[in-house]
């Protein structure tokens, strides 16, 4: 059962730049042979992606040019020992491949794509395993297919199942998908790497589904679950591991959220010497007497009221940025009580990496500096420093959209491809104003909130699905007012470029979004409405971004 990624694999336009913070490199070269000149235009580069262990949501990708002989060569980051890499070729042909630092080189057939049973062929490093996984693919879909129980009509039975029932089938399952290693390698011997990364594969997703049945139960997860936490910095780094950490995650914010509600006095606090040294280290324009004070409050505590008043006093003067690294240290402390030392380290990396939107990009780099100083483990570390100078990476453009003052009740471009609107007016006369400038295009309307979970999982998905349809296709965002405070303009602004979100974003006060109740039935964060080019709509709540193919035909015959 191969697994590319999470749904679809995203590739965001433009292409990440990976990290330049890791120390191993992976070489990978090969060569398309027989590439004819229809083959080249059609597909002149090759994609390279792989997983960071802290966003599901997203694959780091690298494309390399072909050279005209078929030949290619690119050279990719790894931060694990070993690592799951996936090769794209035009959509035509697709690999998943195991990677150590070291050479990986892949030879296939231009004239057997779409043809040939087993098309790739590697050697170099872990060569015998990645010249198996197709067999194992094979062999494991086939046992899949001959036992339904385990196979096609496995999560049909799953849920419904005890604590104990769940494990026993999900070990069942497991055991199955393993068997298909000996059947893969039945004419030659069975790799050890391909065993080992496939137990990986199969243990991980045995945990993954386990944790999502203690959450679907709201139960607690057993002392076994606990325990395996300890592999989440181990080696192979697959696809698998990145779900199996994400679902972990998802348990832990909840058992996190039942501490504070439980135990409020003792998460809202932190130690008085732990306040010296944070203000210490990041409050700004200290003078040398508090600097001394704060070194002797770090030695000796709270001598008398007045070191908390001047604690206080210091703290005030600095909130922005203390409140920050006062809430993760807070957060880090109750992972500390609930968990191991692997997944509280796991959990320290992830707060960044999860609470990014919340945060400009000055803020993350000084809480990632902070948490990179606090964790132990180097592929948590660089898993996160690979995150942050992603999110940073557009930092330019993130400040000229932010600056720019010019915002009218008529979109206005920021940048280019990024139009803003603002106005005061009633939400149904405003929003038709907008629209009839579009009259003669197809609308996509994208109603979301960034707080809201579902609508950033949608979001992501926005750059692909805008380079699968006619450029004249409007992208129009709505921003909605949730309960919660509503987001800083600078921040709502961060996201959109942050994310490759080009079109029309309208952002709307609570006022206007009850005025636009049922003109946009349903106004709920991540949902999407198709306007056909007279202004009608085509369907108040079509398909999302994540249904890309369904969504992309619906814009297409929307045009018509």
């Amino acid at each position: 059962m191969g697994m590319r990624f999470i749904g679809l694999a995203i590739i965001f336009s433009g292409f990440f730049t990976f990290s330049s913070a890791s120390t191993d490199s992976l070489i990978v070269k090969g060569r398309i042979l027989n590439l004819n000149g229809r083959l080249y235009r059609q597909a002149p580069v090759i994609t390279f992606s792989r997983n960071n262990i802290l966003q599901p949501q997203s694959e780091l990708s690298k494309q390399t040019p072909l050279e005209a002989d078929g030949s290619f060569r690119v050279s990719l980051p790894i931060l694990f020992p070993q690592e799951e890499f996936y090769l794209d070729y035009g959509g035509k042909a697709f690999t998943t491949f195991l990677g150590s630092p070291g050479t990986v080189e892949i030879t296939f057939d231009g004239d057997s794509i779409a043809k040939a049973s087993k098309l790739f062929y590697f050697a170099g490093v872990n060569a015998d395993a990645n010249n198996q996984y197709a067999q194992y693919l094979a062999a494991e879909n086939k046992l899949l297919a001959a036992n339904s129980y385990l196979g096609a009509n496995f999560f049909k039975n799953f849920w419904q199942n005890s604590a104990s029932g769940a494990r026993e089938i999900a070990q069942q399952r497991a055991a199955l998908r393993l068997s298909a290693v000996k059947q893969a390698a039945a004419n030659t011997v069975p790799s050890p790497t391909l065993s080992q990364w496939a137990k990986s594969i199969t243990d991980e997703e045995q945990l993954q589904i386990l944790y999502e049945h203690a959450l679907s139960n709201q139960t607690d997860v057993s002392k076994l679950l606990l325990d395996s936490l300890k592999r989440l910095s181990e080696p192979p780094l697959t696809a698998q591991r990145v779900i199996w950490a994400n679902r972990f995650g998802n348990y832990a914010d909840l058992k996190v959220e039942e501490r504070k509600y439980t135990n409020p006095s003792k998460t809202n606090s932190l130690p008085v010497r732990l306040m010296a040294t944070l203000i210490k280290d990041n409050a700004a324009n200290l003078t040398p007497t508090e600097r001394q004070r704060l070194n002797d409050i770090n030695a000796n505590g709270l001598a008398e009221k007045t070191d908390l008043d001047f604690l206080n006093k210091l703290f005030a003067k600095n909130e922005t940025v203390l409140n920050i690294l006062f809430n993760y240290e807070r957060e880090s402390r109750i992972y500390a009580d609930l968990f191991d030392s692997t997944a509280t380290e796991f959990l320290k990396i992830r707060y960044l990496a999860k609470n990014l939107f919340k945060f400009t990009y000055p803020q993350q780099l000084q809480l990632n500096r902070h948490i990179q100083s606090r964790s132990g483990l180097p592929v948590f570390r660089e898993s996160l420093d690979e995150i942050v100078r992603l999110e940073v990476k557009d930092s330019a453009d993130i400040r000229k959209i932010v600056e720019y003052k010019n915002v009218k009740t008529d979109p206005t471009e920021a940048l280019p491809g990024y139009f803003l609107a603002a106005s005061n007016d009633r939400g149904t006369s405003w929003f038709n104003r907008v629209l009839d400038q579009y009259k003669g295009k197809t609308v996509y309307l994208v109603k979301w909130n960034m707080d809201d979970a579902k609508s950033r999982e949608e979001l992501d998905y926005i750059p692909a699905l805008q380079a699968n349809v006619p450029e004249d296709v409007v992208f129009l965002f709505l921003h909605l007012s949730g309960d919660e405070v509503v987001p800083a303009d600078a921040l709502l602004r961060q996201y959109i470029v942050r994310h490759k979100l080009k079109g029309t974003h309208l952002f709307m006060d609570t006022n206007q979004m009850m005025d636009l109740l049922f003109r946009l039935n349903p106004l709920d964060p991540g949902t999407f409405s198709l306007i056909r080019p007279n202004g009608k709509f085509a369907s108040r709540n079509a398909s999302a971004p994540s249904a890309t193919d369904k969504t992309i035909k619906a814009i297409l015959d929307a045009g018509k």
